[in-house]
């Protein structure tokens, strides 16, 4: 019969070496392509992985004790205490300080923070504006709302009253 033995032909072994020469090419443009794509991963995690470790470095690695982390609290409040308006609330001392406690809402550790703020009595709350409600809610970081649901406000107003 006849014989068609590829390998016979006069260029066969052109065309072989031309095969593999492409095969080499496309395999070095996948491997490069894949590699990219790897690279580009690795390094977006490793600049999520960069900001974590600065996020954790900010945070203070001291272990506090109960009663200590009360202090940390007011200090941390007290260093915000210049945000609020005195001039509209007004300004009191501890000397002439009324007993907060009686204001529903209001319990030992939180006439704490309101005095490390320079709250002390209850004209000043009285004279709270919405402006002053929200700011010191957000230094005392007291719940969202509860001050205006518990009517401080109001009850130092009456407070202040009878006083």
């Amino acid at each position: 019969m006849f014989n068609m033995n590829p390998l016979n032909l006069a260029d066969a072994q052109m065309q072989l070496w031309i095969m593999l020469l492409v095969s080499g090419i496309l395999g070095f443009i996948i491997g490069y392509i894949s590699r990219q794509r790897t690279i580009r991963e690795l390094e977006g995690e490793l600049a999520s992985t960069e900001r974590a470790v600065d996020d954790c470095l900010k945070i203070p690695a001291a272990v506090v004790a109960a009663a200590d982390n009360e202090t940390l609290v007011l200090n941390r409040i007290r260093a915000r205490a210049n945000e609020i308006n005195f001039a509209r609330i007004g300004v009191a001392s501890a000397a002439n300080a009324d007993d907060l406690k009686v204001i529903v809402g209001v319990g030992p550790f939180l006439e704490k923070k309101l005095h490390a703020i320079g709250i002390y009595t209850f004209r000043q709350i009285a004279n709270f504006t919405q402006e002053d409600i929200d700011k010191v809610n957000d230094i005392i970081e007291f719940f969202p709302g509860r001050i205006e649901r518990d009517n401080w406000v109001g009850q130092a107003a009456e407070l202040a009253v009878k006083k």
